[in-house]
């Protein structure tokens, strides 16, 4: 949805509003958008940095040979809350898909948000509101405040007529896309890299684990990466959680992750996970007595250390065409500690949650609210139960009929992976098992 830039500037009646849009409107008619293939002045582009400084942003130029993509990202500081949460999530979330060089061709994207706002003070609060600068994306992010509006240069030079809007810059330093879609920025990135690769390179993580009861980790030890013809590729060592990665991998060749005997080896069984705990296969012994796990090419999708998942809405239109009679969606709801209040974040995607419930009148819901096993059990329970009746209360207020939801806690008692009480776990491993299960039931 796009938002016209008057909305940045004050307006006392509805009379004067709707001259003020239509004059806007009028004049993005007649102004010339930039075009691909423009270059940027980017030497020009100065903005106000979260330090209140002024700073040039740093787009490619062309004077070097490399793949670095910079993205640009205008806003308005007046758009609703909820629509700037969920368009930057949308963002971070394909460009964590391309960069540190999944493709070649993109191997380095940079993601720069551009505020259009004079108050620095109110662009300050829209960042902690939005958690603009607590981002999803892995790679550099960073935000800045066109510090006169929509008169600024920085929105001048890219001939700015509403927002949001996303401009990526080439790595020579011109237009390579103008768009206010997500989905288009998307399917630009692949064809970025369906041109420009032979092959796609990224960071494949992972854990080992031993004990068929226990999965305890196997910590300190030799881990490698072996292609088919036995050569090893990289080799590194797990640390006190038994995690491990491998930089820059080819994930088009024949792979095997390869640990060498123990002395724990004897009629013990070794895993692979994700760092999350999440056993993906068991190793086997192999002819010298070391232990071996060939990759499937969905095992080396699982992990690399971003994986591409589908929004809700997706899930359930492919879950729709099947015969089978429920869905369960896990989506990562985000509360302060200890506490069950909702946050606009979430909100969002309650949102989509609606969406489906009035799409589908038929169908039911139940909310099933976990946590991880720290803390005591029976306020850990009680957390996840008024966690769950939050939601479902949120759902009655936006219209859906009480006899078509249900609110159930589990607290601890459904642990994912090995983090039981009093066992040593990495924050990712406990985040895995924070969740809240969303489970669509057809009747």
């Amino acid at each position: 949805m796009k938002y016209s830039l008057n909305v940045c500037i004050k307006k006392k009646n509805t009379f004067f509003k709707f001259l003020l849009f239509t004059s806007l409107i009028g004049f993005s008619q007649k102004s010339e958008k930039l075009r691909v293939g423009e270059r940027i002045p980017f030497s020009k582009l100065e903005v106000l940095n979260q330090e209140q400084k002024l700073v040039n942003i740093d787009l490619p130029d062309g004077k070097n040979i490399t793949d670095r993509f910079v993205l640009v990202y205008f806003y308005s500081s007046d758009s609703p809350t909820k629509n700037l949460i969920s368009f930057n999530n949308d963002v971070e979330r394909v460009l964590n898909k391309f960069q540190n060089n999944n493709c070649k061709g993109a191997s380095s994207i940079e993601y720069v948000t551009i505020c259009i706002e004079k108050d620095f003070s109110k662009w300050q609060k829209e960042l902690e509101e939005t958690n603009y600068n607590k981002q999803k994306f892995t790679g550099k992010k960073t935000n800045y405040l066109a510090k006169d509006g929509i008169k600024d240069k920085a929105v001048s030079v890219f001939k700015l007529t509403t927002t949001p809007a996303l401009y990526l810059v080439n790595p020579k330093g011109r237009l390579y896309l103008e768009t206010d879609s997500v989905l288009v920025l998307d399917r630009t990135f692949q064809n970025i890299c369906k041109a420009n690769a032979s092959y796609a390179t990224a960071d494949v993580s992972g854990k080992i684990l031993f004990g068929e009861k226990s999965k305890t980790p196997l910590i300190q030890h030799q881990v490698y990466l072996v292609k088919e013809n036995l050569d090893t590729v990289k080799k590194t060592v797990t640390d006190n959680f038994g995690d491990f990665v491998f930089t820059q991998i080819d994930t088009t060749a024949s792979l095997s992750i390869k640990i060498q005997q123990t002395n724990k080896s004897n009629d013990t069984k070794f895993f692979l996970a994700k760092q999350t705990g999440e056993v993906i296969s068991e190793f086997k012994k192999n002819a010298v007595g070391d232990f071996e796990y060939r990759l499937l090419n969905l095992d080396v999708f699982r992990l690399t250390l971003i994986e591409e998942e589908d929004d809700i809405i997706m899930k359930y239109k492919k879950f729709d065409v099947t015969s089978k009679k429920d869905l369960i969606v896990n989506e990562n709801i985000y509360y302060e500690v200890g506490k069950y209040t909702l946050v606009t974040e979430s909100e969002i995607i309650f949102d989509k949650i609606i969406s489906i419930l009035m799409a589908y009148p038929e169908v039911k819901l139940d909310v099933i609210s976990h946590t991880d096993a720290r803390g005591d059990d029976n306020s850990n329970l009680k957390l996840s139960e008024n966690r769950s009746n939050s939601v479902v209360k949120y759902l009655i207020e936006k219209g859906i009929d009480s006899s078509r939801l249900r609110a159930i806690g589990k607290g601890e008692t459904e642990i994912s992976n090995r983090c039981a009480n009093n066992v040593n776990c990495s924050d990712k491993e406990q985040e895995f098992n924070r969740r809240t299960e969303f489970k669509f039931v057809k009747n």
